[in-house]
């Protein structure tokens, strides 16, 4: 199955870019900012209550997005979340 080794491979590829980040301290949006992201996941969420799936997870990270856009990384990458979960925002 080629298609799950392509996804596979794309997901290993931004989780280490973001890793990178994290280490670093520093969250360039070098793929997308955390406010393009955060319209993602408003629509996943809401795309998940019309379809009637339990929508309690991508509404917490929602929620932890929405957090750090409004503390200034509205313009950082996903990585900065970090931030949110280390307490700092």
């Amino acid at each position: 199955m080629e298609i799950p080794n392509q996804w596979l491979s794309s997901v290993t590829g931004f989780v280490s870019a973001y890793a990178e980040q994290i280490d670093r301290g520093a969250y360039p949006a070098e793929d997308a900012t955390l406010e393009t992201h955060l319209a993602t996941m408003k629509y996943l969420v809401w795309e998940s209550a019309a379809a009637g799936v339990d929508t309690d997870w991508p509404t917490r990270v929602q929620a932890l997005a929405e957090r750090a856009v409004a503390a200034g990384h509205a313009g950082t990458s996903y990585a900065s979340l970090i931030e949110v979960f280390r307490g700092r925002v």
